[in-house]
């Protein structure tokens, strides 16, 4: 028992705090490296700046390298170096008018977060080969070290917020530990960055800490500092104004709170005059920039978007659908439950606060017109708040027995392990990005294999049970010579012969009938890192104009062992509309044997 109290009080100092911290980083470090291929090229899988996070990012370029209003540079960019910028996707979500010009929607607050992660990037670019055009290599990886470092500052204030509370902190380390390896904040750091989101759960974690410092000590500069957060968290995204209807909760009752406020109002107006001067310069900031790009003063950029659902908000769906539900993909998060029952024994202001918050913010996000929020893991506003959400977590942990703790501990690593496979099937495109059903979900629950990779995303053909006229049956070809059906081929996947092949030629006789062909054979992988594919290219006069594209690897129960396979192709096609189809089978990236390849070629009336 001796030994035990000496390591419990070794993990409640300070140095053990920041070496866990440090882990953090390193953690996320290495993380984005693999992601990004920041040390090795060969290994990215992806490039920080894309999607919503090439909205927000694109006004750093715009005020500071190309002085316009209306992001003019962004297409003479990406066409100026096509090897550097080929398949960038750093003009998502900007639409181009005929001139030229784009008004962008996303709130200038993140991109006011990274200004000095930017900096750093243009001097080094200045003082480098890289392209000075705000997104060379410089730029992308201070994009991603900006996601990084918001994500440690976020922590960091959670940590100051939660021994306010006193918890000690060892269970804040558990607590932090739910967070950034159980909920998708992970995946909105490392991956989808500079999304707005991770930014957001920063700067709110601080605007409760000097919410709460100014509750404790009625002081000046914590008020004004509180505003100031405010102001910055507004301008990120406008819903974390919300967040203030949990600060009256975090005095010690309502009477202090409300006394607080006359206080304000009567003595300490200059307090109130400071703190609104500081909320309204951000406020001025976002009203000014929009007034740049379109010549009207105007806070709700999102003109053609609204929350359409206020009175029917798809509140059951935000939290437990298996499209995005909040407690599907981050299910640590259910922690909460437990977490507000002992904040009721405990802290009955922190309990309603808290309750009452959680209800507001699900009511707000559940109501807006795209409920799901794009493509990502998860259900993303609630990145936002979890710093809010941290409170019930910690009291959990602090004021329960160590029986119940040690369930509560078993309980997170099993779910922050279910989270880590979620977000490794979401980098590898086996979950779908934004609608998963509980048929997917099921099929592919915790399956790491690559060969389930993109097996949600593609549409399969399938042929009519009945109407066809005729059938062909035909054998693949390698080496330009029929694959003989009693032999079995190791492919190597490197060389383009390699991979069996099969040309269709249209036949005159059914110009009018619809084309229509089942594709069989065994395949055996020996990984399942391998996910086979056939493609069928369709031709006319020489050009490709449609192609369908087919993983297999999904449909192999077992691997080290030869499966049937089938695929079929019925694209909706007459034989008037093409002259020929390639039909080819790609091994994938490692070793696949194939055998009795061959296609049944069915005419459909």
């Amino acid at each position: 028992m001796q030994l035990l109290e000496t390591v419990r009080k070794l993990i409640n100092t300070k140095l053990f705090f920041v070496v866990f911290m440090v882990t953090i980083a390193v953690t996320f470090g290495t993380k984005s490296d693999r992601y990004f291929g920041w040390t090795n090229v060969q290994a990215k899988k992806g490039e920080p700046i894309l999607s919503d996070g090439a909205g927000y990012y694109a006004y750093l370029p715009q005020w500071f390298i190309y002085k316009t209003s209306n992001f003019e540079f962004i297409p003479t960019v990406k066409n100026a170096d096509t090897l550097n910028y080929k398949f960038s996707r750093f003009t998502d979500n900007l639409t181009f008018d005929a001139q030229g010009k784009a008004t962008n929607k996303y709130y200038t607050g993140t991109a006011f977060s990274m200004i000095p992660f930017f900096a750093v990037a243009h001097i080094y670019a200045k003082n480098s080969d890289y392209l000075k055009d705000g997104y060379s290599k410089p730029y992308q990886f201070m994009a991603n070290f900006a996601s990084v470092f918001y994500l440690l500052f976020g922590c960091l204030g959670i940590y100051f917020l939660l021994r306010r509370f006193h918890i000690d902190r060892i269970f804040i380390a558990i607590v932090l530990c739910m967070l950034v390896f159980g909920t998708d904040v992970s995946y909105f750091t490392y991956v989808l960055t500079p999304f707005s989101h991770v930014f957001s759960f920063a700067i709110v974690a601080w605007m409760l800490l000097y919410a709460k410092k100014w509750a404790d000590e009625h002081s000046a500069k914590n008020f004004i500092l509180f505003c100031l957060f405010l102001g910055w968290a507004v301008m990120i995204r406008p819903t974390n104004i919300l967040v203030l209807a949990f600060v009256p909760f975090m005095f010690t009752g309502t009477q202090l709170f409300f006394g607080r406020l006359k206080l304000l109002f009567t003595k300490h107006w200059i307090h109130v005059l400071s703190g609104a001067t500081v909320f309204t310069l951000f406020l001025g900031f976002q009203l000014w920039n929009t007034y740049d790009q379109t010549g009207k003063f105007a806070l709700n950029t999102y003109t053609t978007e609204t929350f359409e659902f206020w009175g029917n908000p798809k509140i059951w769906d935000v939290l437990f659908s298996w499209r995005k539900g909040l407690f599907i993909f981050a299910p640590v998060l259910l922690l909460l439950l437990p977490g507000w029952y002992i904040l009721y024994r405990h802290q009955r202001n922190l309990f309603w606060g808290s309750i009452v918050f959680f209800a507001i913010f699900t009511y707000v996000t559940a109501s807006w017109w795209c409920w799901w929020y794009g493509g990502g893991l998860g259900m993303r506003p609630y990145i936002d708040i979890l710093p809010v959400l941290a409170i019930p977590l910690a009291f959990l942990l602090q004021q329960s027995k160590w029986y119940i703790n040690a369930f509560t501990l078993a309980f997170v690593l099993l779910t922050t392990w279910m989270y880590q496979v979620y977000e490794y099937q979401m980098k590898n495109n086996i979950l779908h990005y934004d609608d998963m059903t509980y048929e997917q979900f099921a099929r592919v629950f915790m399956k790491e294999d690559l060969r389930y990779g993109w097996c949600l995303h593609l549409q399969y053909e399938s042929l009519p049970t009945e109407g066809f006229m005729t059938m062909k049956q035909q054998s693949f070809q390698m080496f330009n010579e029929p694959i003989p059906q009693d032999r079995y081929f190791k492919l190597l996947g490197y060389d383009f012969n390699d991979n069996p092949q099969l040309m269709i030629y249209s036949d005159t006789t059914y110009k009018s009938n619809h084309f229509g062909a089942s594709i069989t054979g065994e395949v055996y992988l020996y990984s399942g890192e391998t996910n086979p594919t056939i493609e069928a290219e369709y031709f006319k006069d020489g050009a490709v104009f449609r192609k369908g594209q087919f993983f297999i690897g999904q449909f192999i129960p077992e691997t080290e062992k030869l499966s049937p396979i089938e695929v079929q192709l019925y694209p909706g096609l007459t034989y008037a509309e093409f002259d020929s189809i390639r039909v080819q089978f790609f091994e994938g990236n490692t070793f696949t044997g194939v055998k009795s390849l061959k296609i049944k070629e069915l005419i459909f009336e």
